[in-house]
């Protein structure tokens, strides 16, 4: 008797506490999710349970109580499948042996409903759409594609934008409806964009820069799911968008590598003028020339946005078929790609040529056939006097020369690279002699086989640094002795501002004090600081001096530091010749490991901070990837090391195994996209690598199809410059995520 009361009455304690009768069966929860006090707790018992039985119920309350993003949380996690491991390690015990299948078609009709019924003007709504569409990308259930598609057709507003772009990158999760997808995806991109409102009057200038956002957030997203979905057929989509909408260059450079050669076959026609929709888009002028907020076409700007973008793609095809093409492009006068539209001194700024975009491509390709046309086209052209305004085939000279040593394949044009490097020019010329010798000095470095090229070197380092301790000496001289004089009268003139200051915070504190003491003391503190004001413009005379002789001493220092450190990628091309694997070694490389090579050169460098010795050991390596990167498939063997050595930080060693991986590589290659993509994993996160994280972003997809090979799925789009909305080539080589990070402010139309 007392065991039955015991029994009654814990039974009816449970019953008063909520808890079923039995509380690891998930009916016994399911009857509780339209309790008002209980549905919080039932749903979260079930979602620990973990029975897929329980989706209907969940489904259900979910639309009964105005869609709560919870409810459609712990229905996504009931419909995904479990391995017996996973099961055991969430202790859904009823799985525990054998997992659990997944439940995605009871999940379905709800992850629907969902999208179909979104009410922008319920966040909740809005939130569940967002999940439910992340949740069909993951499923890819066929008959959850229908409403994506309908989804992201619909306006976008702000309110709505995150469920549409959830909605878009869905879209390009769908492998196994490919056709369906893209067309879906490359009909979002085909819309007109809105007016730039940078570049266009209008009376509600945020109004109008939101609506041209949210476009490019929206745009942006189905660039970033063609490019998943590595569609060959969106070639010709992602060539014209790269002119509709520039701001989201990066991200169409991507996808269009994703796309593989049917992209490349595209690009080419369009820089030859044979694209037709291309040649239709550029017909009116709409997009070869730059009107800003101008109104009479006479008064346009002409640009080179249809070679500069597309030449900058084709780079990244590293293919030496296209290289006639290219050349072709330089034998046109250079023009400004784009424009930086804006407001007073900032309007109107141009961008690079489209000459730029084609000496990084041909960098990138590395193809010998380039090689002449470049040498002659630094040739005969004079750098013009300080002041003047640079002709445009001085930059052409100068690109020329900075890429011509990925493009010789023997010495030509060595010894003229160290002249340049060595002359001084003269003081009215010095600002462009200055980046010829820096272009020169560096190209020399790049090529030169002969030790006397080190001497040359540390001849040009000697000049700077002679130049240097001529301008200490000058410096610490008299100008010294006036700056330090200057400073102290400074510190006292500013200690009296100072001390005012103190006292009448003293004063405003002391009761005894009058309003009219309290002005008194402030007008003498505004005086004080009026007077300094004075002085300040007499400390800046003062010390003008010894500043700019400083500078200049410190700025010669580190020209003639620049020499000796490459003096390192001559000595390896002295050492190691045509010896493969000791250019190979060089990747084994630490900083302090370069003194025991150069140490008989470079007399000081026990001296040298650790900065110094990496960008010695930067040289030594981007010379050795230079060299490996020229015997094209003969040093295949060398792939995998530098697959491994790809995951560096240095942004000049990873950008130089990059250009020689594409030249030496099989094709087609197996580990390549397994390896690049640790690479880019080890990339995530660190803001300082969004450039690189891109480039190896361009290699991985080039590799997913070289050779004819059949892409595996792609890992997740690296970030995109933030600021980079019409990028300028590097040195060698919207509103929701990634595109989604766009610059409406430049504009190349």
């Amino acid at each position: 008797m007392t065991r039955r009361l015991a029994i009654i009455t814990l039974a009816g304690l449970a019953s008063l506490a909520g808890c079923p009768s039995d509380q690891y069966d998930y009916k016994s929860w399911t009857k509780k999710l339209s309790d008002s006090h209980e549905s919080e707790r039932a749903v979260q018992k079930l979602e620990e349970l973990g029975n897929p039985g329980a989706i209907p119920a969940l489904g259900e309350a979910w639309a009964d109580q105005g869609k709560p993003v919870r409810f459609l949380q712990v229905i996504i996690s009931l419909a995904r499948p479990l391995s017996a491991e996973e099961a055991k390690a969430k202790f859904v015990t009823d799985f525990e042996k054998e997992g659990r299948p997944a439940s995605w078609d009871a999940a379905l009709p709800y992850l629907k409903k969902a999208l179909l019924e979104v009410d922008e003007a319920n966040p909740r709504s809005v939130d569940s759409a967002a999940k439910a569409a992340d949740a069909l990308g993951e499923a890819q259930l066929p008959g959850g594609l229908e409403a994506l598609v309908e989804l992201s057709q619909k306006p976008v507003s702000k309110k709505l934008v995150t469920a549409l772009v959830g909605a878009i990158r869905a879209i390009g999760k769908y492998d196994g409806h490919k056709p369906e997808a893209v067309a879906a995806l490359s009909k979002l991109i085909d819309r007109e964009p809105p007016p730039n409102p940078r570049t266009v009057k209008t009376d509600n200038k945020a109004a109008a820069m939101e609506k041209f956002e949210l476009f490019l957030a929206t745009t942006g997203a189905a660039i970033n799911a063609l490019a998943e979905l590595r569609a060959p057929q969106a070639a010709k989509t992602l060539v014209l968008a790269q002119y509709r909408t520039p701001e989201l260059f990066e991200q169409i450079r991507r996808a269009l590598v994703a796309s593989g050669p049917e992209a490349k076959a595209e690009l080419r026609k369009t820089i030859t003028g044979s694209q037709p929709e291309v040649e239709q888009l550029f017909k009116q002028d709409k997009y070869a020339k730059y009107c800003g907020e101008k109104k009479s076409t006479d008064q346009c700007l002409p640009v080179s946005a249809r070679d500069f973008y597309a030449s900058t793609v084709l780079g990244d095809f590293y293919d030496p078929a296209t290289v006639s093409d290219l050349l072709a492009v330089l034998r046109r006068p250079p023009l400004p790609a784009y424009y930086l539209g804006g407001e007073g001194e900032a309007e109107d700024r141009a961008g690079p040529t489209q000459h730029v975009a084609v000496f990084d491509a041909l960098g990138k390709i590395g193809s010998a056939e380039a090689a002449k046309t470049v040498y002659e086209l630094w040739h005969g052209v004079k750098a013009p006097k300080k002041g003047d305004v640079a002709p445009p085939d001085f930059g052409t000279k100068l690109l020329a020369i900075v890429k011509y040593p990925f493009l010789a394949r023997d010495q030509t044009g060595v010894e003229e690279l160290a002249s340049i490097a060595g002359d001084n020019g003269n003081d009215r010329e010095a600002e462009y002699h200055d980046q010829l010798r820096q272009a020169a000095a560096e190209a020399f470095a790049r090529m030169s086989r002969d030790g006397k090229g080190i001497s040359i070197l540390q001849g040009l380092a000697k000049k700077y640094f002679d130049a240097a301790a001529e301008k200490r000496k000058a410096a610490d001289g008299k100008p010294k002795a006036d700056s330090d004089a200057a400073d102290k009268v400074f510190e006292k003139e500013k200690k009296k501002v100072d001390d005012k200051k103190v006292e009448l915070i003293k004063l405003t504190k002391d009761t005894t004090k009058s309003a009219a003491d309290i002005t008194a003391a402030t007008k003498a503190v505004k005086d004080a600081e009026t007077d300094l004001k004075g002085h300040k413009l007499k400390h800046r005379e003062a010390t003008r001096p010894y500043k700019e002789l400083d500078n200049l001493a410190k700025a010669y220092k580190s020209f003639g530091r620049l020499f000796q450190h490459h003096i390192g990628r001559i000595e390896v091309g002295v050492r190691c010749k045509d010896n493969l694997d000791c250019y190979a070694d060089t990747l084994k490389m630490k900083p302090e490991d370069g003194k025991k090579f150069v140490g008989s050169y470079i007399p000081d460098i026990g001296t040298w901070a650790k900065d110094d010795l990496e960008r010695l050991r930067e040289g030594y390596i981007e010379r050795a990837m230079l060299e490996i990167g020229k015997r094209g498939p003969a040093a295949s063997k060398y792939t995998d090391l530098l697959l491994d050595n790809a995951k560096s930080d240095n942004r000049i060693i990873r950008q130089s195994i990059l250009l020689a991986l594409p030249k030496i590589a099989k094709l087609p290659c197996q580990t390549c996209e397994a390896k690049l993509d640790a690479a880019l994993k080890a990339g995530e996160g660190k803001t300082a690598l969004k450039a690189l994280q891109v480039e190896t972003t361009m290699m991985r997809n080039y590799f997913s199809w070289a050779g004819g090979k059949t892409p595996t799925k792609a890992a997740a789009p690296a970030e995109a410059p933030a600021t980079d909305a019409k990028p300028e080539p590097k040195k060698d080589e919207g509103k929701a995520e990634d595109a989604e990070k766009a610059e409406p402010e430049k504009k190349g139309k």
